[in-house]
Protein backbone atom coordinates (compact mmCIF):
# COMPACT_ATOMS: atom_id res chain seq x y z
CA UNK A 1 0.00 0.00 0.00
CA UNK A 2 1.52 3.42 -0.94
CA UNK A 3 1.87 5.70 1.82
CA UNK A 4 0.18 9.14 1.47
CA UNK A 5 2.07 12.39 0.93
CA UNK A 6 2.21 14.75 3.36
CA UNK A 7 -0.62 17.53 2.64
CA UNK A 8 1.20 20.76 0.91
CA UNK A 9 0.74 23.31 4.05
CA UNK A 10 3.27 21.22 6.07
CA UNK A 11 5.80 21.66 3.26
CA UNK A 12 5.33 25.07 1.84
CA UNK A 13 4.91 28.36 3.93
CA UNK A 14 4.27 31.95 3.38
CA UNK A 15 5.59 34.28 5.37
CA UNK A 16 5.93 38.69 4.40
CA UNK A 17 8.40 40.96 5.42
CA UNK A 18 8.79 44.91 5.28
CA UNK A 19 12.32 46.17 5.08
CA UNK A 20 13.55 49.81 5.18
CA UNK A 21 16.79 50.94 2.87
CA UNK A 22 19.87 49.56 4.46
CA UNK A 23 17.97 46.97 6.41
CA UNK A 24 20.74 43.96 6.53
CA UNK A 25 19.37 40.24 7.08
CA UNK A 26 22.44 38.69 8.15
CA UNK A 27 24.34 35.76 7.28
CA UNK A 28 21.97 32.53 7.70
CA UNK A 29 21.28 29.15 6.30
CA UNK A 30 17.97 26.74 6.94
CA UNK A 31 17.38 23.18 6.03
CA UNK A 32 14.64 24.41 3.85
CA UNK A 33 14.30 25.98 0.70
CA UNK A 34 13.61 29.43 0.19
CA UNK A 35 11.76 30.88 -2.93
CA UNK A 36 11.69 34.68 -2.92
CA UNK A 37 10.30 37.79 -4.40
CA UNK A 38 8.92 40.90 -4.17
CA UNK A 39 5.92 42.90 -4.15
CA UNK A 40 7.79 45.93 -4.29
CA UNK A 41 11.69 47.05 -3.58
CA UNK A 42 14.77 45.46 -4.30
CA UNK A 43 16.73 43.59 -2.36
CA UNK A 44 20.59 42.38 -3.09
CA UNK A 45 21.49 39.20 -1.87
CA UNK A 46 25.31 37.94 -0.72
CA UNK A 47 25.89 33.76 -1.26
CA UNK A 48 29.11 32.88 -1.80
CA UNK A 49 31.20 36.12 -2.49
CA UNK A 50 28.46 36.72 -5.20
CA UNK A 51 25.97 39.81 -5.22
CA UNK A 52 22.32 38.43 -6.83
CA UNK A 53 19.62 41.16 -7.25
CA UNK A 54 15.48 40.42 -6.51
CA UNK A 55 13.24 42.81 -8.21
CA UNK A 56 9.50 42.90 -8.64
CA UNK A 57 8.23 40.16 -11.41
CA UNK A 58 11.69 38.16 -10.59
CA UNK A 59 11.99 35.21 -7.83
CA UNK A 60 14.91 34.45 -6.02
CA UNK A 61 15.26 30.32 -5.25
CA UNK A 62 17.85 29.82 -2.38
CA UNK A 63 19.09 25.99 -1.92
CA UNK A 64 18.62 24.74 0.96
CA UNK A 65 21.52 24.86 3.69
CA UNK A 66 23.14 27.82 1.42
CA UNK A 67 24.82 30.26 3.71
CA UNK A 68 22.92 33.95 2.64
CA UNK A 69 22.48 37.52 3.54
CA UNK A 70 20.83 40.29 1.98
CA UNK A 71 20.39 44.28 2.25
CA UNK A 72 17.61 46.39 1.43
CA UNK A 73 18.74 48.98 -0.96
CA UNK A 74 14.86 50.69 -2.40
CA UNK A 75 14.71 54.11 -0.98
CA UNK A 76 11.36 52.90 -0.06
CA UNK A 77 10.13 50.04 2.13
CA UNK A 78 10.26 47.02 0.45
CA UNK A 79 7.45 44.36 0.96
CA UNK A 80 9.37 41.09 0.53
CA UNK A 81 7.79 37.84 0.29
CA UNK A 82 9.43 34.19 1.65
CA UNK A 83 8.38 31.19 0.36
CA UNK A 84 9.93 28.38 2.12
CA UNK A 85 9.98 24.65 0.63
CA UNK A 86 10.37 21.49 3.16
CA UNK A 87 13.67 19.25 1.86
CA UNK A 88 11.03 17.09 0.42
CA UNK A 89 10.31 19.31 -2.24
CA UNK A 90 13.34 20.71 -2.88
CA UNK A 91 14.52 17.84 -5.83
CA UNK A 92 11.60 19.53 -7.83
CA UNK A 93 14.51 22.82 -7.97
CA UNK A 94 17.99 23.05 -8.93
CA UNK A 95 20.75 22.99 -6.67
CA UNK A 96 22.14 26.17 -7.30
CA UNK A 97 20.77 29.76 -6.80
CA UNK A 98 18.48 30.58 -9.66
CA UNK A 99 16.37 33.89 -10.60
CA UNK A 100 12.82 32.90 -12.66
CA UNK A 101 10.48 35.18 -14.30
CA UNK A 102 7.43 35.54 -12.15
CA UNK A 103 3.95 36.17 -13.93
CA UNK A 104 1.09 38.32 -12.14
CA UNK A 105 -0.99 35.56 -11.62
CA UNK A 106 1.70 34.29 -9.45
CA UNK A 107 1.61 37.72 -7.44
CA UNK A 108 -1.72 37.48 -7.03
CA UNK A 109 -1.63 33.79 -6.00
CA UNK A 110 0.24 34.52 -3.13
CA UNK A 111 -1.54 37.77 -2.14
CA UNK A 112 -4.78 35.10 -2.42
CA UNK A 113 -2.76 33.22 0.22
CA UNK A 114 -1.57 35.87 2.51
CA UNK A 115 -5.10 36.64 3.02
CA UNK A 116 -6.64 32.95 3.55
CA UNK A 117 -3.52 33.12 6.25
CA UNK A 118 -4.89 36.07 7.73
CA UNK A 119 -8.56 34.78 8.36
CA UNK A 120 -6.70 31.27 9.53
CA UNK A 121 -7.12 29.42 6.86
CA UNK A 122 -11.24 28.84 7.01
CA UNK A 123 -10.92 26.41 4.00
CA UNK A 124 -7.91 24.01 4.06
CA UNK A 125 -9.01 22.41 0.41
CA UNK A 126 -8.91 25.66 -1.27
CA UNK A 127 -5.42 26.47 0.88
CA UNK A 128 -4.34 23.29 -0.83
CA UNK A 129 -5.57 24.10 -4.15
CA UNK A 130 -3.33 27.21 -4.44
CA UNK A 131 -0.50 25.67 -2.69
CA UNK A 132 0.02 23.37 -5.64
CA UNK A 133 -1.19 26.31 -8.34
CA UNK A 134 1.87 27.96 -6.71
CA UNK A 135 4.21 24.61 -6.90
CA UNK A 136 3.49 24.39 -10.64
CA UNK A 137 3.96 27.76 -11.11
CA UNK A 138 7.03 27.95 -9.35
CA UNK A 139 8.64 24.54 -11.15
CA UNK A 140 7.65 25.82 -14.40
CA UNK A 141 8.66 29.70 -14.32
CA UNK A 142 11.53 30.54 -17.19
CA UNK A 143 15.08 30.20 -15.30
CA UNK A 144 18.08 32.21 -15.24
CA UNK A 145 21.36 32.07 -13.50
CA UNK A 146 21.20 35.19 -12.22
CA UNK A 147 19.05 38.44 -13.13
CA UNK A 148 21.95 41.11 -13.83
CA UNK A 149 25.03 39.32 -14.20
CA UNK A 150 28.01 41.29 -13.17
CA UNK A 151 31.74 41.24 -14.05
CA UNK A 152 35.20 42.09 -13.19
CA UNK A 153 36.36 41.80 -16.80
CA UNK A 154 38.48 44.67 -17.49
CA UNK A 155 37.06 45.44 -20.96
CA UNK A 156 33.39 44.64 -19.87
CA UNK A 157 33.32 46.24 -16.67
CA UNK A 158 33.65 50.09 -17.20
CA UNK A 159 30.95 49.19 -20.00
CA UNK A 160 28.52 47.82 -17.93
CA UNK A 161 28.67 50.78 -15.78
CA UNK A 162 28.20 52.95 -18.52
CA UNK A 163 24.86 51.06 -19.43
CA UNK A 164 23.80 50.88 -16.20
CA UNK A 165 23.91 54.68 -15.31
CA UNK A 166 20.17 56.08 -15.80
CA UNK A 167 21.48 59.18 -17.24
CA UNK A 168 23.07 57.58 -20.33
CA UNK A 169 19.46 55.50 -21.27
CA UNK A 170 18.19 57.79 -23.85
CA UNK A 171 22.23 56.81 -26.10
CA UNK A 172 22.01 53.38 -27.64
CA UNK A 173 24.19 50.58 -27.29
CA UNK A 174 26.40 52.43 -30.26
CA UNK A 175 26.83 55.40 -28.90
CA UNK A 176 27.73 53.72 -25.42
CA UNK A 177 30.54 51.50 -27.28
CA UNK A 178 31.81 54.34 -29.34
CA UNK A 179 33.64 55.55 -25.97
CA UNK A 180 35.79 52.70 -26.19
CA UNK A 181 38.25 51.33 -28.29
CA UNK A 182 37.14 47.70 -28.73
CA UNK A 183 34.58 46.92 -31.75
CA UNK A 184 31.08 46.02 -31.07
CA UNK A 185 31.59 42.26 -32.27
CA UNK A 186 34.41 42.10 -29.60
CA UNK A 187 32.15 43.58 -27.30
CA UNK A 188 29.31 41.48 -28.02
CA UNK A 189 31.16 38.52 -28.02
CA UNK A 190 32.67 39.26 -24.66
CA UNK A 191 29.08 39.48 -22.87
CA UNK A 192 27.70 36.68 -23.89
CA UNK A 193 31.11 34.43 -22.94
CA UNK A 194 30.84 36.47 -19.42
CA UNK A 195 27.18 37.20 -18.84
CA UNK A 196 25.81 34.56 -20.47
CA UNK A 197 23.00 37.03 -21.82
CA UNK A 198 23.56 39.09 -24.72
CA UNK A 199 24.54 42.85 -23.90
CA UNK A 200 21.63 44.83 -24.94
CA UNK A 201 19.23 42.23 -22.65
CA UNK A 202 21.87 42.74 -19.69
CA UNK A 203 20.80 46.56 -20.57
CA UNK A 204 17.24 46.28 -20.59
CA UNK A 205 17.02 44.48 -17.04
CA UNK A 206 19.13 47.50 -15.90
CA UNK A 207 16.43 49.87 -17.51
CA UNK A 208 13.56 47.58 -15.72
CA UNK A 209 15.67 47.91 -12.07
CA UNK A 210 15.17 52.00 -12.51
CA UNK A 211 12.04 51.68 -13.28
CA UNK A 212 10.66 49.86 -10.81
CA UNK A 213 12.18 52.19 -8.35
CA UNK A 214 10.55 55.15 -10.37
CA UNK A 215 7.18 53.74 -10.23
CA UNK A 216 7.51 53.00 -6.31
CA UNK A 217 8.70 56.65 -5.80
CA UNK A 218 5.44 58.19 -8.04
CA UNK A 219 7.34 59.55 -11.66
CA UNK A 220 4.95 59.88 -13.86
CA UNK A 221 4.97 57.18 -16.87
CA UNK A 222 5.63 59.70 -19.56
CA UNK A 223 8.63 60.70 -17.70
CA UNK A 224 10.17 57.85 -17.30
CA UNK A 225 9.25 56.75 -21.09
CA UNK A 226 11.29 60.51 -21.61
CA UNK A 227 14.10 59.24 -19.62
CA UNK A 228 14.64 56.04 -20.95
CA UNK A 229 14.93 57.04 -24.68
CA UNK A 230 10.82 56.22 -25.74
CA UNK A 231 9.50 58.67 -27.77
CA UNK A 232 6.00 57.59 -26.69
CA UNK A 233 4.67 56.48 -23.77
CA UNK A 234 2.93 53.72 -25.82
CA UNK A 235 6.65 52.02 -26.97
CA UNK A 236 7.64 52.18 -23.28
CA UNK A 237 4.52 50.41 -22.00
CA UNK A 238 4.74 47.58 -24.74
CA UNK A 239 8.94 46.79 -23.37
CA UNK A 240 7.46 46.80 -19.93
CA UNK A 241 4.82 44.45 -20.87
CA UNK A 242 6.94 42.37 -22.68
CA UNK A 243 9.45 41.84 -19.77
CA UNK A 244 6.67 41.70 -16.69
CA UNK A 245 3.69 40.53 -18.39
CA UNK A 246 1.94 43.90 -17.05
CA UNK A 247 1.74 47.85 -17.98
CA UNK A 248 3.50 50.01 -15.60
CA UNK A 249 0.34 51.60 -14.03
CA UNK A 250 -0.60 47.65 -13.19
CA UNK A 251 2.32 46.87 -11.15
CA UNK A 252 2.19 50.67 -9.32
CA UNK A 253 -1.63 49.56 -8.68
CA UNK A 254 -0.96 46.31 -7.27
Amino acid sequence: MQTPLPLLNTLIEIEEFHYHKNDIVTPHSSLWGDFNFSFNGLLEFSINHQLFLSPPSYGFWIPPQTEHCSVAVDEHITHYICIRIHPELCNKFASTCKTFSISPFFRHTVAELLAQKKLNYPSVEYQQHLLQVLLDQMQFAPCYDQYLPQSNHPILEPILKKLADPLLFTQSLQQIFESFNFSERHILRLSQQELQISISEWRNRAKLIYVFSQLKQGQSIKRIAYELGYQHSSSFIEFFKRYTGQTPSQMREA
